[in-house]
């Protein structure tokens, strides 16, 4: 006994399942003050399975939309065995893919724009003050995740929620603010 209370005054055995608790501790900290900077979505999560002589191997893939509701939104996927691991990835890929939506007033965007993704096609209207965001759900989580608060939005054709996604990504990219406009057109704009 005398040498169990030294081995534990020098620093002897250690709890191992107390430090993965408090490690585990951590990181859901550290991924609630993520989610409060970064919000994000899972738009998608799939599963596939490969049958093999050794058994079932399961892989996932995950697409995940990110964006701090200022301008900035962006979208990312990832593959991995464990879920968890996937949606990181996607997570991770987002945060890499990110890009700035140009806002008239800090909530609509600055003019009508229509886009084409393979077979989905979108159309996006700016909005006046007190409209809303009225379009779908997918359409309605990004733009509340890009700051967007009035907006009308129709989706045609095909409506695979990976390729509504691009196509409203590729959409908000190709939206120009006042000043981009006046220079590509030399020209004094006046917004209502």
């Amino acid at each position: 006994s005398a040498s169990g209370k030294q081995q534990q005054q020098q620093g002897g055995p250690v709890d191992s399942s107390a430090l993965l608790k408090l490690d585990a501790d951590d990181q859901d900290s550290e991924l609630r003050l993520r989610e409060k900077k970064w919000p994000h979505k899972i738009i998608s999560i799939r599963r596939t399975a490969k049958i093999t002589k050794a058994g079932v191997l399961n892989s996932f893939s995950a697409f995940i939309i990110v964006g701090n509701r200022k301008g900035l939104i962006g979208y990312g996927k990832g593959k991995s065995n464990d879920a968890k691991k996937a949606m990181e990835r996607a997570y991770q890929n987002a945060m890499g893919n990110l890009i700035a939506v140009e806002l008239f007033d800090g909530h609509t965007i600055y003019h009508d724009i229509e886009h084409r993704f393979k077979k989905t096609k979108v159309y996006l209207w700016a909005g006046k003050q007190g409209t809303g965001v009225l379009a779908n759900e997918l359409v309605s989580t990004i733009c509340n995740l890009a700051g967007i608060q009035n907006l009308r939005a129709k989706v045609h054709g095909v409506h695979h929620k990976r390729n509504t996604v691009r196509a409203v990504f590729e959409a908000l990219e190709l939206v120009q603010s006042a000043e981009e406009l006046q220079r590509a057109r030399g020209a004094d704009l006046r917004l209502w």
